[in-house]
């Protein structure tokens, strides 16, 4: 999934590549890198809390009987 991170980054990229604004293009790199770190993050910390969960509930059952 694509976050506005990385769409801005990819408009500045474009930006920068019709104008030959090297700063701008490299700005957009930059950006759009933070964006595909936001989601990693944000998936690594998705998978966590799954995980977490699943154990929570796995120990309840245990104890359950």
């Amino acid at each position: 999934m694509v976050n506005m991170d990385e769409i801005k980054g990819k408009l500045n990229q474009a930006s920068g590549e019709l104008t030959d604004d090297q700063m701008q293009v490299l700005k957009g790199h930059i950006q759009e890198s933070i964006g595909k770190s936001k989601e990693s993050g944000e998936n690594s910390l998705n998978d966590l809390s799954r995980t977490i969960n699943e154990k929570i509930e796995e120990f309840k059952r245990k104890n359950r009987d």
